[in-house]
C-alpha cells in the first residue's frame, strides 16, 4: 500500500515549543501534536492556537482515546484558529457542534464510534474542508447529503458510511477517494461519474466486481481485501494509471493489463490465485514490479513475460530457498530490488 511521507508527532507534549514546530514546517515537515487519555491537552490549547494561526494546514493537532471517558467537544473552542484537527477513537462524544465553530477548519477526521449526530455534516462552515475522513461507528449512519455543499473538497476517506454516497459524484473538486468497509450491497457506479478522481482506493467491504468502474484521469488504484473480489475489469480502461496495487484478493486469478502506456508501478500481493497477467511483457513505461504470494509462473515471466523498460523487480513465493533464488536470478538479470511500497 502506498504510504504519504509521515509527520513528524509529537505525542502528549507537557508545553509546546513553538521554535521547534515553526523550524520543522518551514522546512517542508508536517507536524502532528496529539494527545490520548495520558495527556491533558487542555494547558496548551492556548499555545497550540497561537501556533495554528500561523502554521494553517501544516500543523494538525488531534485528541483521540478517551474511551472509556466521553470526549466534549467544548474543548475545541480553545482552537479557533486550528486549520486540521483530527477526533478520533472516540467510543462517545458530545457538544460536537462546537465543530461549528472552527471557522479556519480545512482538514478534519472524525471518529466516534457510538456517533449520534448524523447530521454533522450539516454544520456550515464544515464546507470550506478540502480534506475530510470520516471515521466508522457502530450505525454507520453519517448522512453524506449535505456533502454536495462542499465546493473545495479534494480529498474524501469514508469508512463504513453509505447513505446518499452517490452525492459524491457532484463534488467539483474530489480528486481522491478512500473507501472502507463498504458493503457490497452499496452500488459504486458513481465514482464513473467523478470527473476528476485520480486516486481511489477500496479496502475491505465486499464485491465481486470493480469492472464497470470507469474514471478516465485515474492515476493511482489500490484495491487491498476486499471479500470476494473476482475481477478488476481491463485495467486498460484506465488510460492515465500510473501505479496498481492490489493485495489480499484469494479470489482474484488474473488481471488484464493494457495499453496503459503510463502505468510505471505495479504491487500484487498476497493474491493467492493469481496466476496470469495478460498484457504485462507489453507494458511501455513499466519500471517497478512487486509480486509476492501469487500463483503466477516466476519461470515464465523471467524468460519471457517481463517488459523491457523494467529497472526494477521483486518476485516472491513465500518460501525462503526459492526466494533466494529467485532474487540472485533477478540481479543477474541486472534488476535492482524494487521496494515493496
Amino acid at each position: 500500500m502506498t504510504q504519504a511521507r509521515q509527520p513528524q508527532c509529537i505525542q502528549n507534549p507537557e508545553r509546546i515549543d513553538a521554535g521547534a514546530i515553526r523550524a520543522a514546517i518551514a522546512s517542508g515537515q508536517q507536524v502532528l501534536v496529539q494527545f490520548n487519555t495520558l495527556g491533558e491537552p487542555e494547558p496548551l490549547l492556548a499555545d497550540l492556537d497561537a501556533l495554528a494561526a500561523s502554521c494553517g494546514t501544516a500543523l494538525t493537532i488531534r485528541i483521540y482515546g478517551y474511551d472509556p471517558r466521553v470526549f466534549d467537544a467544548r474543548i475545541l473552542r480553545a482552537l479557533p484558529h486550528v486549520a486540521s484537527l483530527s477526533i478520533d477513537c472516540h467510543r462517545q462524544a458530545i457538544h460536537l457542534e462546537a465543530l461549528g465553530e472552527l471557522r479556519h477548519l480545512k482538514r478534519l477526521s472524525l471518529g466516534v464510534y457510538e456517533l449520534a449526530q448524523a447530521d454533522i455534516l450539516q454544520l456550515d462552515n464544515l464546507r470550506g474542508l478540502a480534506y475530510l475522513n470520516l471515521g466508522e461507528s457502530a450505525r454507520n449512519n453519517i448522512d453524506l447529503a449535505p456533502l454536495r455543499h462542499y465546493a473545495h473538497l479534494a480529498s474524501l476517506a469514508i469508512e463504513g458510511h453509505s447513505q446518499h454516497i452517490d452525492t459524491l459524484a457532484s463534488l467539483p473538486a474530489l480528486h481522491e477517494l478512500s473507501l472502507y468497509r463498504i458493503k457490497n450491497k452499496v452500488a459504486l457506479d458513481f465514482i464513473s461519474a467523478m470527473a476528476r478522481l485520480d486516486r481511489l482506493l477500496l479496502q475491505l467491504g465486499g464485491r465481486e466486481s470493480i469492472a464497470h468502474i470507469e474514471a478516465p484521469l485515474l492515476k493511482k488504484l489500490e484495491v487491498i481485501r476486499v471479500r470476494g473480489l473476482e475481477t478488476l475489469g481491463d485495467i486498460g480502461r484506465f488510460p492515465l494509471l500510473q501505479a496498481l496495487w492490489v493485495e489480499d484478493q484469494i479470489k482474484l486469478r488474473h488481471i488484464a493489463l493494457g495499453p496503459n502506456p503510463v502505468l510505471e508501478r505495479l504491487n500484487l500481493h498476497t493474491c493467492k490465485t493469481l496466476d496470469s497477467l495478460p498484457g504485462l511483457a507489453a507494458l511501455p513505461a513499466l519500471r517497478q514490479l512487486s509480486a509476492c504470494e501469487t500463483m503466477l509462473d516466476i519461470d515464465a515471466l523471467l524468460a519471457h513475460g517481463l517488459p523491457a523498460s523494467l529497472t526494477h523487480a521483486r518476485l516472491r513465493t513465500g518460501r525462503k530457498t526459492r526466494d533466494d533464488a529467485i532474487a540472485a536470478q533477478l540481479v543477474q538479470l541486472g534488476y535492482e530490488q524494487a521496494r515493496p511500497g
